[in-house]
């Protein structure tokens, strides 16, 4: 680990005082007027690769700190409206000023020499980053994602995740419309980059800030891809199917018409290889693990894109899918976006898990297994409407609903036992459960621009209604060994309901103090009632049905209330920094009901909110930025952790709330800082953040000589988390058309967190951290070699506990393979190997799985037929170890295993338009 931080700290230091010169000058109008905000960028001769970039200032001087080198290179001036200016230098050995440089605009230049060629690689308008695709070379075919990846600054990790000088990429639009979601992994994965014309970065904004022209808030990106003129009228698609052995089989298709501002796109995919069905990737199409890991799995084994939901990693799922996305323009003042998702998913799993409970005296340990088989199927339709009222008035609609249906049947057993291996209890349980659920948000947004700059008003009225209805059949036994307890069996039938109606109105007024600085007032108003009931139903062996009302089982929990949020804000806009203050008061009086045995329970409640957020954004140059947010809150109780009554529906856990309960504290603070050097291709940023709680929710637990918990909420103090991290990246340009890039980094992270055991305080204080590197190595986009490796530790100390700490880490190495050679063939290979140490002797600690695709394009690359084989060594498996403040578990999981695969895709691409070519003057 030092060595590696040596190596890194190394590198920055390098980069950071490599001796450099300057080039600088002035660009004007003909008329001798300074131009501001115009592009002067140096690049190669040989190649056109991009050296550096910067901008003029108000007065129209520019700066350029470079390396020497006696390579020639092009000096070139881009503004719009204006013919770019080109001025070759044969070498740079020494600093440079080039004077005045003036510029023609575009008519004045038919008589002049012009000489065709590429347009400017970059372009700077105000707020907006702007690269000219065909500017960046990839290989024939390739999609977005390879040409984001050439793009100086831009990372797209294996997780598909993007990121900009290290800021998160939070949306990505096409033409400025979303395409299948926010998150851009659709997009970026199967939309070719012969289509795209510029790709646009700016600072994501809300709906608000971006309607009324504000400068946006947010800390994290957003990339726009226009598509080419000449290619924005035509159709392009993707079709794929395989078999394999095992019966395992895939089936995708992306198609998509454009023309002009109409486009319209349909996605669909049937699988059982767990695949979500849409990662069309060349490589490895549907398969999933290595380049094709990106989704965002969760805890219950569910994953999500773009909000959709589909099936789980935990077993083996088959999947059925189709969405329709459609944009449009209606007139010229309405712009419109929809889509609509389905999706279908088969579930079977089996799972075995081992739970080691920590005691302040002593600790036991359970052991379970489970069977699950689940089918579930959910309908997503979004719509956004932007409507132009007049030139300064805009009407915007987001309605979405979603609305699914899904049954579980799930059998399991458990037993627990005590340090000695006595047997403290036994259970066992046949479940059935359909769920029906129905949700409906919306967003209305009117917002007015004034005739003074920055003055704006807008008002928002948003709905949220959800509705979940469960019907479940239950079978059970718990049986207890250490007391005269009675065993608890079970055979009833459960109804439950659970509704959500939360009603917003939110207010906005900026008023402008001068050019850079403002005033904003908010104002929030959110009607809430949510409702939770549950009716049991014991069987009845005289009558043979369920019709037995259980009391102890049955509840019915509401919580009505009004929040009303006013606060004040004051912002700086200014060229290199930014600035905002808010602060405001929440006052949220609201009602918990509940009735329960009989028995009603009240609980009014009137709690006073107050919240401050400061943040702040310096440029240093054009690549180096620093970033710091600091903000205060407050927070209410969740209706869960506020009821009076033991919930008694799980025998081995019961839990009851604390109608008592205070507000909870929080401080919190981010910082951020990050580089990139255009020259050197290398690039760095750093962050730390983390929050102090002085006033929490936490937990206390108590357990009987079975071992039964019960379970409570009470304020524990003086809680914190905390994260930081580094990550370095460079590329080397071994030969003209041979690179090697370079990407490390450090995380830490941890917490303290704090509760009650048997009436006895415990800590628990985790701290994680470990290095990353990944290397890539291309062999003129024919052959690239990308290893990776990953080492983690976990480590927590425990206070008050029979153990006083609990350590664990893990290796994660990987290798991927891809070639195009010879022509017309295709070969993927992905390795990834993974160790968890002090996993239990049920389990194994170390796998690895290796994946590889071979695959040949004829019939003018439009067929691409391939033989893939998953797991090739059978070694595949779903093992983890989670550690929390009161349990260490171990649980397995089943898993895809070994199978081959042949599969044949058809590429479509029918474009209509006209050449284009850009021109600029060149002075020798």
């Amino acid at each position: 680990m030092k060595h590696l931080l040596a190596i890194c700290a190394l590198l920055c230091s390098t980069f950071l005082y490599a001796q450099k010169i300057e080039v600088k000058g002035k660009i004007t109008t003909s008329e001798k007027k300074p131009i501001e905000a115009a592009t002067v960028y140096l690049s190669t001769v040989k190649d056109s690769t991009l050296i550096d970039y910067t901008i003029t200032d108000i007065s129209g001087d520019f700066s350029i700190p470079i390396k020497k080198t006696n390579e020639p290179l092009f000096l070139t001036v881009s503004y719009l409206g204006y013919e770019d200016y080109a001025k070759k230098l044969e070498d740079l050995k020494e600093s440079l000023n080039l004077g005045t440089i003036s510029l023609q605009t575009a008519s004045d230049v038919l008589d002049e020499l012009v000489i065709t060629t590429d347009a400017a690689p970059i372009r700077v308008k105000k707020d907006t980053l702007e690269f000219n695709a065909a500017s960046f070379k990839v290989r024939p075919d390739a999609t977005v994602k390879e040409l984001l990846e050439q793009l100086p600054g831009v990372e797209v990790d294996v997780d598909g995740k993007i990121k900009v000088n290290g800021k998160e990429v939070n949306n990505v639009l096409v033409n400025g419309k979303p395409f299948f979601g926010a998150d851009g992994k659709v997009a970026i994965e199967n939309l070719p980059k012969d289509i795209i014309n510029k790709v646009q970065i700016t600072d994501t904004k809300t709906k608000e800030e971006k309607i009324t022209g504000s400068k946006a808030t947010s800390d994290s990106k957003t990339i726009n891809l226009t598509i080419d003129e000449d290619k924005n009228k035509g159709l392009f698609g993707r079709f794929i199917a395989g078999y394999g052995t095992d019966d395992r089989y895939e089936s995708s298709l992306l198609f998509n018409y454009f023309k002009n501002d109409f486009k319209i796109s349909v996605l669909g995919s049937s699988n059982n290889i767990n695949s979500q069905g849409f990662s069309t990737n060349e490589i490895m199409d549907n398969m999933s693990g290595g380049r094709n890991s990106y989704s965002t799995w969760s805890d219950d084994g569910s994953f999500s894109i773009n909000g959709f939901d589909f099936g789980g990693q935990r077993g083996i799922s088959q999947t059925d899918m189709i969405g329709v996305n459609y944009s449009d323009n209606w007139g010229k003042k309405n712009k419109v976006s929809m889509n609509y998702l389905f999706n279908e998913v088969e579930n079977n799993n089996e799972n075995k898990s081992r739970i080691e409970n920590l005691l302040p005296n002593n600790k036991f340990v359970t052991e379970s297994a489970s069977d699950l088989k689940s089918k579930s199927a959910n309908h997503t339709f979004n719509y956004d409407i932007e409507m132009e009222l007049d030139s300064l008035t805009t009407l915007t609609i987001v309605p979405i609903l979603k609305r699914g249906i899904s049954t579980t049947r799930t059998n399991s057993a458990s037993e627990t036992r005590n340090e000695l291996g006595t047997l403290l209890n036994q259970s066992n349980s046949k479940d059935f459960l359909n769920v029906d659920t129905y949700s409906f948000e919306n967003e209305l947004l009117i917002a007015r621009r004034f005739k003074r700059k920055g003055r704006s008003i807008s008002l928002g009225l948003e709905n949220r209604n959800t509705n979940n209805e469960t019907y479940q059949l239950k079978n059970s036994a718990a049986l207890f060994f250490q007391s005269q307890a009675e065993d608890d069996i079970r055979n009833q039938e459960i109804q439950s309901t659970k509704h959500t109606d939360e009603y917003t109105i939110n207010a906005v007024y900026r008023e402008p103090i001068n050019n850079t600085q403002s005033l904003i007032f908010r104002y929030t108003s959110t009607w809430t009632n949510e409702y939770q009931g549950r009716g049991t139903f014991d069987f009845n062996n005289m009558s043979n049905d369920f019709s037995v009302f259980n009391d102890l089982l049955s509840f019915s929990n509401s919580l009505k209330g009004t929040r009303v949020a006013p606060s004040v804000g004051y912002q700086i806009n200014m060229d290199k920094v930014w600035f905002n203050l808010s602060a405001g008061t929440t006052f949220n009086n609201y009602d918990v009901s509940s009735f329960y045995n009989n028995v009603h329970y009240l609980n009014n409640r009137f709690d006073i909110l107050p919240k401050i957020n400061a943040s702040t954004s310096i440029e240093v140059g054009k690549s180096k930025r620093v970033y710091a947010n600091y903000s205060y809150n407050e927070s209410s109780p969740f209706l869960n952790q506020l009821l009076e009554y033991e919930d008694l529906s799980n025998p081995l856990f019961i839990s009851k709330g604390n109608k008592d309960l205070q507000t909870s504290q929080e401080h919190s603070i981010y910082l951020n800082f990050n580089n990139y050097d255009w020259q050197s291709r290398s690039g760095y940023y750093a962050y730390a953040g983390g929050s102090f709680n002085p006033r929490s929710t936490g937990t206390t637990q108590s357990f009987d000589e079975n071992f039964v918990a019960r379970s409570s909420f009470i304020n524990v103090y003086d809680t914190y988390n905390y994260w930081s991290g580094i990550s370095y990246n460079k590329s080397y340009n071994l030969t003209d058309k041979n690179k090697l890039s370079i990407s490390a980094g450090f995380n830490v992270d941890g917490d303290l967190n704090k509760g009650s055991l048997n009436e006895v305080a415990y800590t628990a204080n985790r701290t994680s951290f470990g290095p990353r590197v990944n290397v890539t190595l291309d062999f003129d986009k024919k052959l690239t070699i990308q290893p990776s490796y990953t080492y983690s530790i976990d480590k927590t100390n425990y206070k008050n506990f029979t153990i006083d700490q609990a350590n664990f880490f893990r290796h994660k190495a990987g290798l991927m393979i891809t070639s195009y050679m010879p022509k017309n063939v295709v070969f993927g290979s992905d390795v990834m190997y993974q160790y968890n140490s002090n996993l239990s002797s049920a389990f194994r600690k170390d796998f690895l799985l290796w994946n590889a695709s071979l695959g040949y394009n004829f019939f003018n690359e439009r067929f691409l037929a391939k033989v893939k084989v998953y797991d090739i060594l059978n070694q595949n498996q779903s093992i983890r170890r989670i550690v929390s403040p009161t349990t260490i578990s171990d649980t397995q999981d089943t898993i895809l295993r070994q199978y081959v695969m042949f599969s044949l895709t058809y590429k479509l691409e029918r474009f209509a338009g006209k050449k284009k070519s850009n021109h600029f003057m060149i002075e020798e």
